[in-house]
Parts: C-alpha cells; structure tokens; sequence
C-alpha cells in the first residue's frame, strides 16, 4: 500500500514459530528495524517534541494532553497522504505512529513539563510569600535548583539555560522517568497478550490508526467519512477565526458549567454544576466504546452527582472542600482506582497458566525477564524517594498507589477509550499515602521532598503504558514483533527526554516560567501541588480517617461491580463506569458519552452491524476531523507567530 513495498521488514513472533521467515530481518538492522526507518523515526520525534514545547509553552496550544495527540494524529494523516512517495510499509510507518505515541508525552503534564518549572521554586517564591521560606532549610539535599541565577533567570526569562546548575536535576528525574519507563515496558510484556488476545479488549483509541491505513479500506474515498471531518473542522475553524473576528458567528463547543434550571430549591439546589459541552474528538471516540461501558460512564455520573442531593436532604455538609467533604468524591475516585488495579492484576494472573503455554520458551523467558525488570523499577523508584528523605513504608506506598493509577488508567483507554486520562486529582499517591499512614511523626523535610515527586504523580498522562498497550494491539494486529516494539519504546524514551530537556529549558529561560509569556497552566499545577503540600505540613493528624474509610467504601464498590459483571449475564453496568465517574474525565465529558451512546444504540437498533460498520467511517472522520483542525491552527499560529484560540477549557 505505501510507496509499493511489498517485503516486511519487521519479523512477527507468530511468523518465526511457524517458520515462515527467517527469525532476523535480512540486511542491517538497528534494534530489528531497518536503519532508515530508525532513523525516520527518531528525526520526527526530535521535531514533535521541539514542536510541543514551543506550542504548549510558548502558545498555551496543548498538542499532545488527548488520548490522541495531534501531533501523531497529523503524522498519520500526512503518511497516509503521502504513501505514494514513502519507501516504508504500512507496518513500519505504523511502528513509527507507536513509537512516537508512547514516547513524546514524557515531555508533557506529568513528565517534564511540571518539573521543570517546580524546581526553583521556593528559594525563588519565598521572596515574595513568606510562608515558603520555613521550607527552605530542607532544600539543601533534594535534586532541585539551587544556583540563585539560574533560579531568577528560570522564572524571569531572557535568559540562556545555565547548563551546569541542570546537572543533578536532569540527571536524577531523568533517571526517575526512565525507571518507571522500566515499570510499564514491563508490565506491557505481562500483560499485553492476555488484554489483546485473551480478554479480547476493545482498545477504542486504536480504531483510527488502524482504519486510516487499512490497505482494504481506503476510507479517504468515502463519503461519510469526509462528512464526519468536515463538521468539527467546520465548528472548530469558525471558534478560531470568531476569537479575531467577534462578528464571525460560531457555536461554543468546549465545556461551560451551568446550574440547571429545575434544581434551585432544597436539596436539588446541591447538585453541582452541570457541564455543557461537546467535544467532536471525544463523541468520535466514546462510539467506538461498547455500549455498556459508555453507557456505565454517563449512568455512573448522574448518581455520583445525586450523592450530594442525597447529603444535602439528610443534612450533611456537601461539597468538594475541606469542611464540607461528602459525598468524598476523589476519596471515592482513588480507592476504586487502587480496586480497579488490584482486579486486573488479579485476572491477569488467572489467565497466566495459559498464556505460558502458547510462548515459546524464548518469548517466556523474556516475558519474566521484563516482569522482573518491572518490579525491580519499582523498587528502585521507593529507594530514589528514600534517598531525599521519604521514610521506606511511606515510598513504597506513593509508588505503589502511582502504579495502580497508571495500570487502571491503561485499563480504562483499553475499554472506555476517553479523549482524557485522569486519575484522582487531588488524592494523588502522595496524598494517600499521608491519609493511610498519617503525618503526625512524618518528617517535614519528607512531606517536601513528596511534593516534588508529585509534580510527576499527580498527572498520568505522561506516562507511557496506556500507549504501550495500545501500540502492542496496534503490533498484534498487523504482526509486528512485541519485543522489538518495546526495544524502540525503550529507546524512544531516553532521546525524547534528551530532547525535551533541551526545547522545552530553552523556551522557559527565553519566556520566563513565572510571566504572561509562558503557559500558565504548568506554574499554577506547581503552585496548586505546593499549597497542598503545604497544608499536609501544616495539619498534622495521625490518619484520616474519613478519607480512607471512603475510599475504601469505593474500592468495595468497584469489586462488587465486578463481581457481578462475572457472575449475572444481564448486568448491565460495568466497573470502568463507576472508576471514571468521579475524575475529571467524566466531568468534561459526560455529554459526549451520551450522545456518543444514544447514536451507536440507534444505529444498531435500525442499522444492525451493517450499519454500524459503515457508520465507523463518519466517526473516524468526525475524530480525525476535531484532531487535525485544531493542530492546522496550532501549525498557523506559529508560522504567522499570532495568537490561537485555545480549543480547550
């Protein structure tokens, strides 16, 4: 299909059992591939990761913060345009698209772009606000910035990256990323046959690389499917050019909170706002999702949200704040999270007598080789915290609630898709940990040293296992070899962190991560972490007891859901649904689910499967569409150097 090859370049395990090709690719290899698509590879990553520095830090455009980024996205696009002219297959420029999509978000939230700015930031901000300066005696021992110019030049801008004061904190995160690289590299080796082959996953997210180059179905001859793009390019181009032209007329599509009308008197008057919005991308990829999950997701969401109608009419202080915590709605999030993990692993190891005996005793012993590599990272990644003064049981458990979050996150993108991957905002494995085990006799010092590890913990966007997962289905179903996806993946990390340290120092220290220049959603989640950190020093209990009963209670949910689910053919509501409803996800996109649901029941009411599989082509369209319009925008904005419509909330 592209460029006229016809050889594979990328042996499959499945093809070197049955013998059908020699074990190694013919010619010189780099880590199985072939050295120009090696090098392709590595060559658009270095200009992705340049590209989303400059966008997301300099133009507050976020290109790479969806489940599918924009930045792939369009490299799809322009592959599948291009095919006549490109010397690789389909199955090596589809290596491509999985390496990138697993490598490039550990520049962004969750990765670098919070450390970063969080590494000055009490020496430089207790200038101005006191209460930071009682934290600055236990600065002297963390892997943070201490040069005060390098510090002032950080926040100031106009400035060069001094190099030589980014040794030590370069070297240790870096390390720190690299390592739970390690965890989910890993963890995918364990997991990834018994998901794709075994539990037979969905994995949504996967649907519109794998259509857009199916050499069967070229859907860029379909009508629907251009219908399906050129709505949200439509809506979205008419947003950007309203925002320089208010008499443009254009319809608001990102979400708006809005009480509803009917709830003003007691106790309706409790439940909260009600998000008003709809995502083209998101609706796109909610119909790929299996009925009953999507329509766990939005059920799931309304009862959460009557919980505090239900608070309010026994008279309980409801809310999302400190005093008034019921119906405890991120302690509820956090212990279905921890649940939702325990239970995948606990089925994935149910399916693991099986699964041996379809390895062979190669694949076998690399598989245990990578599961131990992922539990010796892990151990690590505790030590690394106890070596800036994390005492061992509280390390151990921050990085054991992070690997749940991350393991149920790469679940949910299995099942539920979701242009977003949240897991508890606010009850991040750093809080948990300080609510199960309390703080009464923690050291200050180790509560610091907690809130610099969170600037990593408290977004698992970063992190590369939910497209690990998704880019080993990807590999399974057009027969590229597991071993070596996860070679390039592997690789891919250490160059884009190279990378990104580079593009994204250089525009901080040009902008200033303090000023207007500079994105200011990156500073405020610094601050924001800082503030939380600050009222666990300041508040000193012995546990919370509450909050843990809470998430327990919401744990205990989750299994029953799944209990259930396995034991009552005609249940009708998935766990997934009940993990989701509480984060940020559902609350965005609530709408979208609905939509997304009631079209895929209607047009399987009176359409049945034929229906449905032709209306993929639309929803791919209407997905692709959302993606590609807002990157053009984003592509315009820094080629005319002027200022975009931010599409997001």
């Amino acid at each position: 299909m592209f460029g006229g090859q016809t050889s594979f370049h990328l042996v499959t395990d499945s093809a070197v059992r049955t013998g059908r090709v020699a074990e190694q690719p013919q010619g010189t290899t780099v880590a199985g591939i072939r050295p120009r698509l090696a090098l392709f590879i590595l060559l658009t990553q270095a200009v992705m990761v340049w590209w989303v520095a400059d966008s997301e830090i300099a133009r507050s455009i976020s290109l790479i913060c969806y489940s599918l980024m924009m930045t792939t996205a369009l490299y799809l696009l322009f592959v599948r345009l291009l095919r006549r002219w490109l010397t690789f297959t389909r199955e090596e420029l589809l290596m491509g698209y999985i390496v990138l999509t697993a490598t490039i978000p550990i520049i962004g939230f969750g990765g670098l772009r919070f450390l970063m700015p969080g590494m000055g930031f009490f020496p430089y901000f207790s200038q101005t606000q006191p209460q930071w300066s009682r934290y600055l005696p236990y600065l002297s021992h963390l892997p943070i910035l201490h040069d005060p110019e390098a510090i002032r030049a950080l926040y100031r801008g106009q400035s060069g990256v001094q190099w030589e004061a980014w040794i030590i904190p370069i070297a240790f995160w870096s390390l720190y990323l690299v390592l739970l690289t390690g965890i989910w590299i890993g963890l995918a080796a364990l997991l990834h046959r018994i998901w794709i082959r075994q539990e037979r996953l969905t994995f949504p997210i996967t649907v519109l690389p794998l259509q857009l180059t199916d050499p069967q179905d070229d859907l860029l001859r379909r009508p629907l499917f251009w219908l399906g793009f050129a709505i949200p390019a439509v809506l979205q181009s008419l947003l950007a050019l309203h925002d320089w032209y208010p008499a443009i007329p254009a319809v608001q599509l990102k979400v708006t909170y809005v009480k509803i009308p009917l709830f003003q008197s007691p106790p309706w008057n409790a439940f909260p706002d009600f998000p008003l919005g709809v995502y083209p991308m998101a609706v796109g990829l909610a119909y790929f999702v299996p009925s009953s999950i999507s329509f766990s997701c939005w059920f799931f969401w309304l009862v959460t949200r009557l919980l505090y109608v239900v608070g309010a009419a026994f008279g309980l202080e409801v809310g999302d704040t400190a005093a008034a915590r019921f119906p405890y709605k991120e302690e509820q999030a956090a212990g279905a999270w921890i649940a939702f993990a325990l239970m995948v692993g606990w089925g994935a190891r149910l399916h693991w007598k099986s699964l041996t005996r379809q390895l062979t005793p190669d694949e076998l012993r690399t598989t245990r080789l990578l599961g131990w590599l992922a539990v010796g990272c892990t151990l690590l990644c505790a030590l690394m915290m106890m070596v800036t003064g994390i005492p061992p049981l509280f390390a151990l458990m921050i990085i054991g609630v992070y690997v749940a979050y991350v393991l149920s996150g790469a679940r949910i993108r299995a099942e539920a898709g979701g242009q977003w991957t949240f897991a508890p905002a606010t009850w991040t494995p750093h809080r948990v940990a300080n609510a199960a085990l309390g703080t009464q006799n923690l050291p200050e010092g180790a509560i610091v040293a907690g809130g610099y590890f969170d600037l990593v913990h408290v977004d698992i966007r970063a992190q590369s296992l939910p497209y690990l997962m998704e880019g080993l289905k990807i590999a399974d179903s057009i027969g590229l070899r597991w071993r070596t996806v996860l070679a390039w993946v592997a690789i891919g990390t250490l160059t884009a962190l190279a990378v990104g340290w580079w593009s994204s120092l250089t525009h901080f220290y040009a902008l200033g991560a303090a000023t207007a220049k500079s994105n200011a959603y990156a500073m405020w989640k610094v601050q924001y972490g800082m503030q939380q950190m600050h009222s666990l020093a300041s508040t000193r209990v012995a546990w919370d007891r509450s909050g843990v009963l809470a998430a327990c209670a919401g744990g205990a949910f989750t299994l029953l859901l799944a209990s259930l689910r396995m034991r009552l053919n005609v249940f009708p509501l998935h766990p997934v649904g009940y993990v989701m409803a509480n984060t940020i996800t559902m609350n965005a996109f609530f709408l979208t689910f609905l939509i997304a649901w009631t079209a895929k029941v209607l047009v399987q009411r009176f359409g049945g499967s034929k229906g449905y599989r032709r209306s993929l082509a639309f929803f791919v369209g209407v997905t692709l569409g959302d993606i590609v319009t807002q990157a053009d925008w984003a592509l315009m904005g820094k080629i005319f150097d002027v200022p975009i419509y931010q599409f997001l909330t």
